[in-house]
């Protein structure tokens, strides 16, 4: 049953990621987002689904956005998912985020 506590905040931690971008950068953001593998983003930026270990989809998230906007898509991330890991603090992040 844990398992799928820890979809359910992987999904809100990447759907706030996506609309925190989206805000930001319109709809570049989405088409970064959906070159992420597995990850299936709508087109309001939330994230209906993804594949494998939701640290790793959100280390790809992270990844693209630091394409376009380098080490600063960090530190947006973290402000995007505070609220989620104050509320889930065992949840597993990638060290990039830690």
């Amino acid at each position: 049953m844990q398992s799928d506590a820890h979809v359910d905040v992987y999904k809100e931690a990447l759907t706030a990621i996506v609309q925190r971008f989206v805000r930001l950068m319109g709809a570049p953001a989405l088409r970064l987002a959906r070159r992420v593998y597995g990850l299936h983003v709508e087109d309001n930026g939330s994230v209906s689904s993804y594949q494998g270990d939701g640290w790793v989809a959100i280390q790809g998230l992270v990844i693209e956005y630091m394409t376009l906007l380098g080490p600063e898509a960090v530190g947006l991330t973290q402000r995007a998912i505070n609220p989620t890991v104050q509320r889930n603090p065992d949840v597993k992040l990638p060290s990039l985020l830690e």
